[in-house]
């Protein structure tokens, strides 16, 4: 435990007072924690400690379903502001956990603090850092949050989707990003289609593949299977996308183009997931059969009217759960 080579040697800590590390002052909550492991009661946990740039002062609390729980932050360097007080607690964890060799970086920033299990947030924290800083597009639905649930691990299958959302942040222009972010989806349902075929292939080879053949036929069919369990993000799609349709040209087309095909005859989410899936046909596909993206001026206002929303949906199909 190395506390007290941190605060210079000091024995005691008064929790109802700031209290100073280095250049940083740190508020009661931090001092309390302090306070709590100086006298024993709280043990730190274990850190690692790692360099990255930081946009902006960052924390989050993660809870992975079977690797247990994790903390990382992190903030730029030379940072003179104020810092959120779970970043204060957590870096008093830090300098309490971490040898005093380590204590400067700690204090000056540029690097990435990860308590406890560091199992639990590896994929994450690539995800956190890629969307920090997307490089179109001004919604992320990381801006804002603190916390993760995560209920699965980016291996196999998962693992090629997870790379798709990495891309969605790491390319441009917009409609790219919002297929990157489709592909997550499509990378997703294709895993799945592989591990029901090979569970099913021993006791029954014919119908397994008959199976796996027929889910794989419809696009459609796959988008709104994925988009079952997240119905209210799918129904969210479609209101946003209702509420610009007679302001905009592209929205008003995809409209056009859903009860032309009658993809509007089944409930509000169903009809939204036909709005996302007629969204990637345009961007993917410039022929007679489809609309063409690059017809219509504003399709970059609709896409972005519905990012945030897919990117949530993304996120969730992927067992990833923001707050």
């Amino acid at each position: 435990m190395y506390l007290r080579e941190a605060l210079g040697g000091v024995e005691d800590v008064d929790p109802t007072r700031p209290i100073v590390i280095g250049a940083l002052t740190l508020g009661e909550e931090a001092a309390a924690v302090a306070a709590a492991i100086l006298s024993g009661d709280l043990d730190p946990p274990a850190a690692t400690l790692s360099v990255r740039d930081f946009q902006r002062p960052v924390y989050w609390s993660v809870d992975h379903a079977a690797e247990g729980h994790a903390e990382i932050f992190g903030f730029p360097t030379d940072w003179d502001g104020r810092l959120p007080t779970a970043v204060e607690v957590a870096i008093v964890k830090a300098f309490a956990a971490l040898p005093p060799d380590q204590h400067p970086a700690i204090f000056g920033g540029g690097a990435e603090v990860v308590l406890g299990s560091l199992s639990a947030c590896v994929a994450f924290r690539k995800a956190a850092s890629a969307a920090e800083k997307p490089m179109v597009g001004e919604t992320t639905q990381f801006d804002g949050a603190t916390s993760a649930v995560i209920t699965t691990s980016a291996n196999g299958g998962v693992k090629v989707a997870f790379d798709c959302l990495l891309n969605s942040y790491a390319t441009a222009p917009l409609k790219f990003r919002f297929l990157e972010l489709y592909r997550v989806m499509e990378a997703l349902f294709i895993a799945d289609v592989k591990s029901r075929l090979l569970l099913a292939f021993d006791a029954e080879p014919a119908a397994a593949l008959n199976v796996a053949l027929d889910a794989l036929q419809s696009e459609l069919r796959q988008i709104t299977a994925l988009a079952e369990p997240h119905q209210e993000l799918f129904e969210e799609c479609l209101t946003l996308l209702g509420a610009i349709k007679n302001n905009n040209q592209f929205a008003a087309a995809l409209f056009r183009r859903s009860t032309q095909r009658k993809l509007n005859s089944g409930g509000k989410w169903q009809t939204g997931a036909a709005l996302v899936y007629q969204i990637r046909c345009a961007v993917v596909h410039a022929g007679e059969k489809d609309i063409i993206f690059e017809s219509f001026p504003d399709g970059d206002a609709a896409i972005s009217a519905i990012l945030p929303t897919v990117e949530r949906a993304a996120l969730k199909m992927l067992g990833i759960t923001l707050g």
